[in-house]
């Protein structure tokens, strides 16, 4: 399309600024109607406009359709970390949340390397269409999810459904009792506290005087790990291209730099549940800022990549600790109004701004300015959470809301739990 350096920044940046719009208002209907029937609606409705950007007739149309798919991106982004966190037991919450977003590298793997296999065997034309169809094919999953994804059970007690719950308990209790071998041994049910009364509002309740420090220091954590991940999953092939790199070529570097994120991620969520998210997040990123200066002044086409390498496996793999404490940072009534919160802020500053700045800063100023940048965002970050953030790691989420109680009269009210233990 003969697009510029500004263009090109608006074409990544409006996608990203569609999944801000469409993530707090998804957070917010999932805390009312549920976790599941958001996260399949989302699926289905980015899956489709992504189909659609392959008839896009120009530019404008073009980002107009990726605008509208990024809605539908967005209403999913925070609820599989918020699943997790209301199904998985205190101790294997990163852990299990690492091998998830490990899966999700997999998936941002498959985009270089289905790009390499589509563009060589088309037209320029049609290839970049077919790439388009190709990549709204999670639109099948989606009645995979509905079908055998099961509902939070401490979503449907807070609102009421408590045979919901129970059945969905009993369900996984049987399928425990039947891998054991054994009767599973009498639950002990710790204090629960009750939700935040209806009349509430949650985006409120997110910037109330008890939540507000939480959310603003998370969000500003969020932003140095999104501004590095849309710079290495945007701007590395072309980077690479511009340093005289055939485009293919330039593809599979980019792909070998995503596959490193993938043992990354998994290490942060072993990491994040031994020395909590904290350590994490500062010893992550203060290793990707490092790796981002010595991508600036990298020599060769090699240590160019060898650097990119460690800002994937460190500012990527940062993620998991990250996405977890987001979605402990909140009680279970606005637990993903919370977390959709911070996400979309820290995509607005890291993802929008960020991308749309990104290619102005490389021909402008150049990779080494650019890069710079980058580290300093990642740093103001780690300052942020040595000062700033407070510790999860090793509570329940009961335990969690009880510290919440203590200091808000919103959670004041105990209350018996209709699940069997703490998770």
């Amino acid at each position: 399309m003969g697009l510029t350096p500004s263009d090109v920044g608006l074409l990544v940046a409006g996608q990203t600024l569609g999944v801000a719009f469409g993530l707090i208002p998804a957070g917010r209907l999932a805390d009312k109607f549920g976790r599941k029937k958001v996260l399949v609606g989302g699926i289905i409705f980015y899956s489709a406009f992504t189909f659609l950007c392959g008839f896009a007739t120009s530019f404008q149309s073009l980002l107009l359709i990726r605008f509208l798919a990024g809605i539908g991106m967005g209403s999913i982004f925070p609820l599989p970390y918020a699943i997790v966190c209301e199904f998985v037991r205190k101790m294997h919450r990163t852990m299990f949340n690492g091998f998830m977003d490990a899966c999700l590298s997999v998936g941002y793997l498959l985009a270089p390397l289905l790009g390499f296999l589509v563009f060589p065997s088309f037209s320029q034309d049609v290839s970049w269409r077919i790439f388009f169809m190709l990549a709204s094919a999670p639109i099948l999953y989606a009645g995979i999810v509905y079908k055998f994804l099961p509902e939070s059970p401490r979503w449907l007690e807070r609102n009421g459904r408590l045979k919901e719950a129970d059945a969905i308990l009993t369900m996984m209790e049987r399928g425990a009792e039947k891998t054991l071998g054994h009767a599973l041994p009498p639950p002990v049910e710790p204090p629960v506290y009750a939700a935040a009364p209806t009349s509430s509002q949650p985006v409120s309740g997110v910037f109330g005087s008890r939540l507000i420090g939480r959310t603003i220091a998370r969000t500003i954590s969020a932003t140095g790990v999104f501004f590095m991940f849309y710079v290495v999953m945007s701007y590395m092939p072309t980077i690479f291209v511009a340093g005289g790199n055939k485009f293919a070529t330039s593809l599979l570097f980019t792909a070998m730099i995503i596959a490193v994120s993938v043992p990354g991620k998994l290490f942060n969520g072993w990491f994040g549940e031994k020395f909590g998210r904290r350590a994490a997040y500062v010893v992550f990123m203060g290793i990707a800022a490092g790796g981002a200066l010595l991508f600036a002044a990298a020599g060769s086409i090699f240590g160019a990549v060898g650097f990119a390498c460690i800002m994937s496996f460190f500012g990527l793999g940062a993620f998991p600790s990250l996405k977890m404490s987001m979605v402990e940072q909140y009680p279970t009534a606005f637990r993903t109004t919370g977390a959709a919160t911070i996400e979309a802020l820290a995509r607005l500053f890291g993802g929008v701004v960020g991308s749309y700045a990104m290619p102005l800063l490389l021909h402008t100023y150049g990779v080494g300015v650019s890069f710079v940048t980058i580290a300093v965002v990642a740093l103001i970050g780690v300052v942020t959470e040595l000062t700033f953030t407070i510790e999860t790691k090793g509570k329940t989420l009961e335990e969690l809301e009880g510290d919440m109680q203590r200091g808000a009269a919103a959670f004041a009210k105990p209350a018996r739990s209709a699940s069997r233990q703490a998770v």
